[in-house]
């Protein structure tokens, strides 16, 4: 089945960074979205995020697969932050999405903690793991995932784009159906909103306008005080015709 997808994103400095080191994409004539966080503290987060979602949308376009792509874009901030001695150290996490609108598939791929949301039918799922040293001390059973909320290595990423040359990117793949709505955001939304929050967001987005659900909800964010920079973007999913 043949499906319209509409997509809209906003990404915000907040009301605590001095700039804004996130970055996105959002083509929904390509059914393409992506997330990318700059890692903080570090030189040039903003740079590295830019390039990160620049080249893995140059890869998508020209044809290659959604792994592919993000490991060319590591490379090219890899070789970057070589050249230019002020940009070394950079980092980034990235989110991406794309999705086959005449085929109804859809693929990802993840490195970072920023995270991919898909409610289905009245059904949330996180699809992407946090790649941090915390949710590794989650899934090795050694902290509780309610210890684990607020813990102060909670900032710290066990993988990165731009840290090293041979980077894990997580692939995730299914098939959409009508009335999916996806979330790809930054750890700034996330600090702030439950799971119960993003559920009862996805719905308002199928009820209204996108764009200004996607609005209302970083307005939010930054109401209950964000830490962070803020990214959202929503890719949805209906029948065509």
């Amino acid at each position: 089945m043949p499906f319209q997808i509409s997509a809209f994103g906003l990404s915000d400095r907040g009301r605590i960074r001095p700039k804004n080191e996130d970055s996105m994409a959002v083509e929904p004539s390509k059914g393409i979205v992506m997330v990318a966080d700059g890692m903080g503290g570090a030189p040039a987060g903003e740079v590295a995020s830019a390039l990160a979602v620049q080249e893995t949308c140059r890869g998508l376009h020209s044809g290659l697969g959604l792994r592919e792509a993000i490991l060319r874009a590591n490379q090219r901030i890899l070789s970057l932050a070589t050249r230019e001695s002020e940009l070394s150290g950079m980092g980034t996490t990235l989110t991406a999405l794309r999705v086959e609108a005449d085929g109804g598939a859809f693929e990802g791929g993840h490195v970072g903690d920023s995270r991919a949301y898909r409610l289905n039918r009245d059904k949330l799922s996180q699809i992407t793991r946090d790649h941090t040293v915390v949710a590794g001390m989650v899934e090795a059973g050694t902290l509780s995932p309610s210890e684990a909320r607020g813990h102060y290595l909670g900032h710290i990423l066990s993988r990165a784009l731009g840290t090293e040359e041979d980077v894990e990117v997580e692939v995730f793949l299914g098939v959409v159906e009508e009335g999916d709505r996806f979330l790809l955001c930054s750890d700034g939304l996330m600090r702030v909103m439950e799971d119960r929050d993003v559920e009862e967001w996805l719905q308002r987005s199928r009820e209204k306008d996108l764009e200004d659900v996607v609005r209302l909800w970083v307005e939010e964010a930054n109401r209950r005080g964000a830490p962070d920079n803020v990214t959202v973007a929503i890719l949805g999913v209906e029948a065509r015709g």
